[in-house]
């Protein structure tokens, strides 16, 4: 058995000690990816532990609690914008057990695991998923290379979440997350995933990264994407065990698109009625595309008398141009069909929308205009707007970068943080998108 510490470096959208007065999916989300981690390592009979940083009052309490734990293993988990952070927690835990074994994993070190070693502060860098990989590293890890590929489990076979790694898991749960000034969830509500990718090639989205952070190898030794989800059965049993075990009442599905098999979504509808859980007022959120929305009118209304509330859309653009530009595959009109959909079945709508994109032919301050027109046509219940980042990975970064469109430092780090309201690229009139922001937060 082995000692492990798991660290969570969720600093750049949250803070330490991010608390829970504030609500905000980044202050209150715990991080499935380490819980299901922590599931498997425990299972072959690990003892595992948690560093969330947003919980901890800086970097001295943190290197008490690695002193305290004194762990064997260390593994960091990391998207592109928490290098930093991640990096500084491998260092500091080197400095102060020189023997402990750390091990970078996440959409980060898939993409970059050559920079994540050339820090120093890694002794591995793990590409790919960790459930069947990292406990088979933590009990021999002669047996690896310094960066290596996981074995893609199968889904059904991994144990759930073990989420109570958050010692504050109960209180977390009973926290509103998302702060809408007019529509709350019913808590406890607890965060599942169903299906691991994305199909979809978006241009401006780190959909190389998605591909290749779930991947599988062919008989003819080639890796390939690896999107799949887990059975209706597997899904509600999980459901069931966190009613039972928490009391919660609603569920964010946190699936990069929930609607991508209508068939299970339809056999999934009818076992939250045959399992009463529909009758028991189970809620949930989840997301998906306005082109599949328009193509499952009659499923939308079907999720939505088995407990769907709100659907978080990724509307983009509502400008043909840009919409074209992303290679999103959806038109303006698929948008505004979407949102129609949703408000006759009663679903409230989250938006996800971009502004501030120049396209081959530049910045066109109308494209952003019909974006934000769109938007509030569709009625959301929340706007959540974005300036374009040309993120790493992404279709579009190469054009940015070769044209030299990029303000400021070039760096993955700096250009994975999508949520940063700062100037992006060259161009781009930020003082007039700043004038078309729209506020809906009870902080408004």
């Amino acid at each position: 058995m082995a000692k492990v510490l798991l660290v969570n470096p969720a600093l750049a959208y949250s803070t330490w000690n991010a608390g829970f007065k504030q609500p905000s999916p980044d202050n209150i989300f715990i991080r499935l990816g380490l819980a299901y981690l922590a599931g498997a390592l425990k299972a072959r009979g690990h003892e595992v532990s948690l560093a969330d940083l947003r919980t901890l009052s800086g970097w001295e309490e943190y290197e008490e609690l690695v002193k305290r734990m004194s762990p064997e293993f260390i593994g960091v988990t990391m998207h592109s914008v928490e290098f930093t952070p991640a990096v500084e927690a491998a260092k500091r835990a080197k400095k102060l057990l020189p023997k402990v074994v750390t091990v970078a994993g996440g959409i980060h070190p898939t993409m970059f695991p050559e920079e994540c070693l050339e820090t120093g502060a890694f002794d591995y860098a793990m590409q790919g998923e960790g459930e069947i990989s990292f406990p088979l590293l933590v009990e021999d890890p002669s047996q690896f290379p310094k960066y290596f590929w996981g074995e893609a489990p199968d889904l059904d076979k991994v144990p759930f979440p073990d989420r109570e790694i958050w010692t504050d898991f109960k209180t977390r749960i009973n926290c509103e997350p998302f702060g809408i000034s007019q529509f709350s969830f019913p808590l406890p509500m607890a965060e599942i995933i169903n299906a691991r990718g994305c199909p979809y090639n978006c241009k401006f989205c780190c959909g190389p990264g998605e591909h290749q952070l779930y991947t599988k190898v062919t008989e003819s030794g080639k890796r390939v994407p690896y999107i799949r989800g887990r059975s209706v059965s597997n899904v509600i049993a999980e459901i069931e065990m966190l009613i039972e075990k928490y009391g919660i009442k609603s569920a964010m599905f946190h699936d990069d698109q929930f609607i991508m098999n209508p068939q299970w979504v339809s056999e999934f509808i009818k076992e939250l009625h045959k399992s009463g859980l529909v009758k028991r007022g189970f809620k949930w959120v989840t997301s998906s595309r306005a082109d599949i929305i328009c193509r499952n009118d009659e499923l939308i209304g079907k999720m939505a008398d088995a407990g769907l509330l709100l659907l978080i859309v990724g509307f983009e653009s509502f400008s043909p141009r840009i919409l074209q530009w992303f290679g999103k595959g959806v038109t303006p009109e698929q948008n505004s069909r979407a949102a129609e959909i949703l408000h006759k079945h009663n679903i409230k709508v989250w938006a996800n929308y971009i502004l501030g994109i120049p396209t081959d032919t530049g910045w066109h301050k109308e494209d952003d205009l019909m974006t934000v027109e769109g938007v509030l046509r569709a009625d959301p219940v929340h706007f959540s707007p974005a300036f374009y980042t040309p993120v790493p990975g992404s279709g579009l970064y190469d054009f940015y970068k070769s044209n030299r469109l990029i303000i400021g430092d070039e760096g993955n780090e700096r250009l994975s943080n999508r949520g940063a309201m700062d100037a992006k690229v060259k161009g781009v009139d930020y003082e007039f998108l700043k004038a078309l922001m729209v506020t809906d937060t009870i902080f408004a």
